[in-house]
């Protein structure tokens, strides 16, 4: 008996992908919709590069799969392009999660040579100013998900290392912050503040109908004619919208269920696929925020998710065998974790006993476990 691969079913199945790439989070499109004014914004910023001085300080803040950190990629490439004297360096913040390894990161971008560890951090910064004093082009660093370098003091002193390089060093070095808080650089030292003297762009969110061209831009690259039609690209944008205009999540369902129509080897995306792909996008987007939730915010979220359906009082009683907050801040921390759209709340009526509120988390107990752990091996 002559043995098949186990890969040849791949080859034979129908495809309604004609280029998934195009629905990858790492995709920049050639052009951006809806966001002329931020895109010029960042071109004004960046600008003075072109002639030889020092670009502004960016900070982008607006909610997540809102185009900020798309629109920071898209400028900057299309610098570089035009000005062979800047180059960007992406670093997100969930990854470099330190002070000692973004440092590293920028020394080794300048052409230093730091190993990921076993150096101190001021032989890492030296070792980065001597390798930018001698690079010969003007280093842009755009810091995304920055929020989640900053909740430590020592790692906040990265911001001063940074523009003490710019302040006492007059070495041309850009900056750019990413983050969803869009109160962020206010809380920031007052010294640090002052010298950062940013250029803030905010995002608002996508509306439905800027949801949906992006969408139909998007499958009509990524997918066979005919193989998505209005009424998925409607939905996906209904869903998008209704998570405040996060385009992301939708793009990622889209290629989600494309993936599930492929498995049950059909020719279109079905209605079905997408609802199913909704769920799945939608936790696995969560769950990447679940290392910044502090250490109540974590054991709440935990109980929920074990406990699909617990109303508020059985939490606390759950809560209380370990942590220390009381009652009334407990339901404030809830709700807390409802905007943030970990959790999602449900009224039910109890009869003459009146209304209680059901508690479900919208990312599974694994799925935050897994993140803990992965969070935990990157700081170790």
């Amino acid at each position: 008996m002559v043995k098949q691969n186990i890969f040849e079913r791949a080859k034979k199945e129908k495809s309604v992908f004609l280029d998934e790439r195009f629905l990858y989070p790492e995709f920049v499109p050639e052009a951006l919709l809806h966001r002329e004014k931020e895109i010029e914004s960042l071109v004004y910023c960046f600008e003075p590069i072109v002639r030889g001085r020092k670009p502004f300080n960016v900070f982008l803040a607006g909610p997540t799969g809102v185009g900020k950190t798309v629109c920071a990629k898209f400028v900057l490439k299309q610098l570089e392009e035009s000005h062979g004297r800047a180059k960007s360096l992406y670093l997100n913040c969930f990854e470099y999660n330190s002070r000692s390894s973004v440092l590293a990161a920028i020394a080794n971008f300048v052409g230093g040579a730091i190993p990921r560890r076993g150096l101190a951090v001021d032989e890492i910064f030296s070792n980065m100013l001597e390798s930018m004093r001698k690079c010969g082009f003007a280093p842009i660093v755009v810091l995304d998900e920055v929020d989640q370098l900053l909740v430590s003091e020592s790692n906040s002193k990265l911001l001063y290392d940074l523009l003490r390089v710019v302040e006492y060093e007059k070495q041309r070095l850009g900056i750019v912050l990413i983050s969803n808080d869009v109160s962020l650089t206010a809380k920031l030292d007052s010294r640090i503040k002052s010298s950062l003297a940013e250029q803030s762009i905010l995002f608002e969110p996508y509306t439905p109908q800027q949801l949906k061209s992006i969408l139909s831009e998007r499958a009509a690259l990524a997918f066979v004619k005919g193989a998505v039609d209005q009424e998925v690209i409607g939905l996906a944008a209904a869903h998008a919208a209704k998570l405040g205009g996060d385009a992301r999540v939708a793009i990622e369902s889209l290629l989600r269920a494309g993936r599930i129509a492929e498995r049950a080897n059909q020719n279109s995306v079905s209605v079905e696929g997408l609802r199913l792909a909704f769920g799945q996008a939608d936790a696995t987007s969560l769950a990447k925020g679940v290392s910044s939730l502090n250490s109540d915010e974590l054991e709440l979220l935990m109980i929920v998710a074990k406990n699909p359906g617990i109303n508020s009082g059985k939490i606390y009683g759950l809560y209380s065998e370990k942590g220390s907050l009381k009652e009334r801040r407990l339901r404030d921390v809830l709700g807390e974790l409802e905007k943030k759209n970990f959790l999602s709340i449900e009224h039910k009526s109890m009869g003459n006993m009146g209304k209680t509120k059901e508690f479900f988390s919208r990312i599974p107990a694994q799925l935050i476990e897994a993140e803990l752990k992965a969070s935990k091996s990157k700081t170790g």
